[in-house]
């Protein structure tokens, strides 16, 4: 009621598309609550608004910003037109409107070019309460639709890791489990994990328990993402319930009481469970946070035998500064029991390659995993309350502990550790 009143009357900056869309499909899965007044007045205001907002919103879905929000739009108009009195011409429209929103917005592997776990939350959530509303009305739902609708929560379950919360990724935290459990059940949509993208690019490895998520993709691209992270062949890693290792993750798009600086920080490659090449980033972050230069492609090989899965991943963020091509290489046993991996600094191109750069590879912890390096400085023994410590071994340089930080699912950091 109060917003009717501050809102109500007039078109203001509450009046932008993509939050007439979220609104619409809001008030339309609330109607039983916010319409059981048995006051005329406000029950004819909020109708008679919801009336012009569809309008509105149906003019100028188009305005609104590629990705998330004119897909947030348009299913607005779609949801107005199933729903609100003499709105059927609308339906068709909107759906036209939408099917051009998704193909802009989504790869065709089902996950937003945006690349963030967060908005794609926000996207199975739309298309959710959009399925609501074409039950509701008791119509059929476009096939386009419900294959995008499936597609998406395959990719969001390929980030997802074993405590049903999302691996960090593009400034993203974890989010909260129960929020998530509650969405993937109460949007009406089943789908397998998504586990060989195409540009979603976050390739998912599993064997009894165990799993592992890879950042085998470019950032995205700044006009769609302004938040991207230099991540590239990051990855984390739970086992069970039990997360070992981590990105340090970030707030996303919400409000935060970490300091700018910080949150720049959380962006880099170091922040991440990766190499990095002389304390430089894969993908340059400017000044003003806009992504520069770096990953422009990465090639990737699979294999999947009866005793393990492979991926191998490479990039050339780091040729134009050190001619040095980044190789990870990730093997998961099917037992679960046993991972493997190596990087490799390969020469490539005419630049003369640095006679020194300093390269560190860090194993980012999870809070509560407690690190202790074995006596011959090669390994270390990661220890959980409650859960199985697993072995870490490691050839080539040396090995040591520092502190570090991981941002909660509300954006709270939390002291850990990393092995790097």
């Amino acid at each position: 009621g109060r917003w009717l009143l501050a809102h109500g009357p007039k078109v203001d900056n509450a009046w932008t598309p993509h939050l007439w869309g979220e609104r619409i499909l809001f008030w339309a899965a609330y109607a039983p609550y916010i319409l059981s007044s048995s006051d005329s007045g406000y029950r004819s205001a909020l109708l008679n608004t919801l009336a012009r907002g569809a309008r509105h919103v149906e003019g100028s879905a188009d305005k609104a910003a590629a990705g998330l929000d004119r897909v947030t739009a348009w299913c607005g108009v779609v949801a107005a037109g199933l729903l609100v009195q003499g709105g059927v011409p609308r339906v068709a429209r909107g759906e036209a409107g939408l099917a051009r929103a998704l193909a802009s917005a989504q790869f065709d592997d089902g996950g937003l070019i945006s690349r963030s776990p967060f908005e794609q939350v926000q996207l199975v959530d739309r298309l959710g309460l959009l399925r609501a509303s074409y039950q509701a009305s008791k119509q059929t739902i476009p096939e386009g639709i419900e294959a995008a609708s499936q597609a998406s929560l395959a990719a969001l379950h390929g980030v997802t890791m074993g405590d049903g919360s999302l691996s960090s990724w593009q400034g993203c935290n974890a989010g909260e489990a129960s929020r998530l459990t509650a969405l993937i059940e109460g949007c009406g949509l089943r789908a397998r994990p998504l586990r060989q993208p195409r540009g979603w690019g976050y390739h998912r490895m599993t064997a009894l328990g165990t799993i592992i998520v890879v950042d085998a993709a470019p950032p995205p691209p700044q006009k769609i993402a302004e938040h991207g992270s230099a991540s590239t062949l990051a990855f984390e890693m739970s086992d069970g319930s039990q997360r070992l290792v981590v990105n340090c993750g970030g707030p996303g798009p919400l409000p935060t009481e970490l300091s700018e600086d910080l949150v720049h920080g959380l962006r880099t490659t170091a922040a991440h469970s990766t190499l990095v090449l002389a304390d430089t980033n894969s993908t340059n972050i400017l000044a003003d946070g806009a992504l520069g230069k770096g990953v422009e492609d990465v090639s990737i090989e699979r294999n999947e035998d009866n005793d393990s899965s492979r991926l191998e991943a490479s990039h050339g963020g780091y040729v134009r500064s050190f001619g040095l091509i980044h190789k990870r290489s990730i093997m998961l046993g099917n037992d679960g029991k046993e991972i493997r991996g190596s990087d490799q600094l390969i020469a490539k191109g005419s630049k003369k390659i640095r006679e020194s750069a300093a390269y560190a590879v860090s194993f980012h912890l999870a809070p509560g995993v407690e690190p202790t390096i074995t006596a011959d400085g090669m390994g270390a023994i990661l220890r959980s309350k409650g859960e199985p410590a697993w072995n870490f071994r490691w050839r080539g340089g040396n090995l040591a502990t520092e502190e570090r930080l991981w941002s909660d699912g509300r954006g709270k950091p939390h002291r850990t550790m990393q092995l790097v």
